[in-house]
């Protein structure tokens, strides 16, 4: 005879695996009609906002420094000119000038270079980046020392649009006139004018006349040539009258004052009497800043014809007519 328990039992265990394997086959159905249809959505990845770019650190302007003024030198700031003292900073468009004897020296930035700009000359300052620095010669002539960098270059302009730059060199460029020269002593320069660029290696000078193209480089001469002679004046007023031949570029200066030099190197120039002027100083410059000097004696005076004295007359009333 079964056992009524057991028999109760076994029917409760056959009635859960029927609710299991009925549960498991509806999951499915729901799984494969909709599940597949409408895949479950993936986790969206949000990237992380960027980094904030570093502040950058000021920069402060690049200024043209005066680091030593000797004599009396002048600049010009907002379209006045003004006595320039060491420590000033010049800005793009300020100008220097100095009066003669005078010079003045000035750094760009925090560069070792060094630009001098003696006596007789006038500069404007240009457009000054810590890539770029660009500098006007206007008259005069400028010496630099300007120390090798890859990754800023000098550019030093003349009024006629000649152009002297470089990255490393040390060189002196003059304006007198319609003549602009370049001479290097270390490094290079390119010279650069009506289209043609001349390279100026050091020990080298070459020569810009009129706005022209560069002349050929060549050897910076090693003596400076001055002929000049006088010759005696046929007005009173003057002490000497001069004539003489320097090489193309040569700076000419008379008692001081600048000759005017023609474009195939000769000059001429009127000395005036004046008193206690015994000789006249006749100084030639190259423009690697070579000097000679020569002195010319002033012509005296002609000598004056003295009065004419009268006549001796004698008259003899006695005697017969």
């Amino acid at each position: 005879m079964s056992n009524p328990s057991r028999d109760s039992l076994g029917r409760a265990l056959a009635l859960g695996l029927c609710l299991v394997a009925l549960l498991a086959t509806a999951g499915w159905f729901f799984f494969e009609r909709f599940g597949a249809a409408h895949p479950p959505s993936t986790l969206a990845v949000v990237p992380a906002p960027p980094a904030p770019s570093p502040v950058p650190a000021v920069v402060r302007d690049v200024r043209a420094t005066v680091i030593e003024v000797v004599g009396a030198v002048e600049w010009t700031h907002d379209g006045r000119w003004a006595a320039l003292r060491v420590g000033h900073e010049l800005a793009p468009d300020d100008s220097v000038r100095t009066s003669p004897g005078a010079r003045v020296d000035l750094k760009v930035g925090d560069e070792a270079s060094r630009l001098s700009i003696p006596e007789r000359s006038e500069v404007r300052v240009g457009e000054v980046t810590r890539a770029v620095h660009n500098i006007r010669l206007q008259r005069g002539r400028i010496h630099v020392d300007y120390d090798g960098r890859e990754d800023r270059v000098l550019r030093v302009q003349g009024e006629d649009g000649t152009v002297a730059e470089t990255r490393a060199a040390r060189f002196t460029m003059l304006r007198n006139g319609s003549t602009v020269a370049v001479a290097t002593r270390g490094g290079s320069v390119n010279l650069s004018s009506a289209g043609v660029t001349v390279q100026v290696s050091a020990g080298q000078q070459s020569v810009v006349i009129d706005g022209a193209q560069p002349l050929a480089a060549e050897p910076i001469p090693l003596e400076v040539l001055l002929k000049v002679a006088s010759k005696a004046s046929a007005r009173d007023s003057l002490c000497v009258s001069l004539s003489g031949q320097v090489r193309v570029g040569t700076e000419v200066f008379v008692e001081g004052e600048p000759a005017e030099v023609s474009r195939d190197g000769s000059f001429r120039v009127d000395v005036p009497r004046r008193e206690g002027l015994g000789q006249v100083k006749v100084v030639a410059r190259e423009p690697g800043g070579e000097i000679r000097e020569k002195m010319m004696a002033c012509r005296p005076p002609r000598a004056r014809a003295s009065p004419r004295q009268a006549e001796s007359v004698k008259f003899r009333w006695d005697e017969a007519h």
